[in-house]
């Protein structure tokens, strides 16, 4: 018969790497997550615009709308030839402004309107090489 403590060892290690592989999967699982520009969306909004989804896009200079009253974000997303607009009411990222890539996860609702749950910005600092001035 084989040594009890390990066996008990060998399966103590492979739990604990399964639970460690499950946990990474879980936490990569969200950046993997495909999205559609705002012009693919509007080419295929009637097979894909039902679904829980993300787009990216560029906020349109003059369409970004606040509504204090209903802690509510109105924007307008916009591709090379279409354009959606899109309703927020979450916290609004800092670097969040107008002529800025966005990327956001929601669906449409019944007014046609993109209905955002999540909203996320592109860091500038992370994406393109600092300049000094010489």
């Amino acid at each position: 018969m084989k040594n009890p403590k390990l066996v008990k060892g060998a399966i103590a290690v492979l739990v604990i790497g399964l639970a460690l592989g499950y946990l990474m999967y879980e936490a990569m699982r969200s950046s993997w997550k495909y999205y559609y520009s705002v012009d693919e969306f509007a080419a295929r909004q009637a097979e894909v615009g039902q679904f829980k989804l993300r787009l990216a896009g560029r906020v349109k200079p003059g369409s970004v709308e606040r509504d204090l009253e209903k802690a509510q974000l109105s924007f307008v997303l916009v591709g090379s030839h279409a354009e959606l607009p899109v309703v927020y009411a979450r916290g609004v990222p800092d670097n969040f402004a107008e002529g800025k890539e966005v990327l956001v996860d929601g669906r449409v609702d019944a007014q046609g309107r993109f209905a955002a749950e999540k909203l996320m910005t592109q860091c500038e600092s992370k994406y393109k090489a600092k300049l000094d001035d010489e």
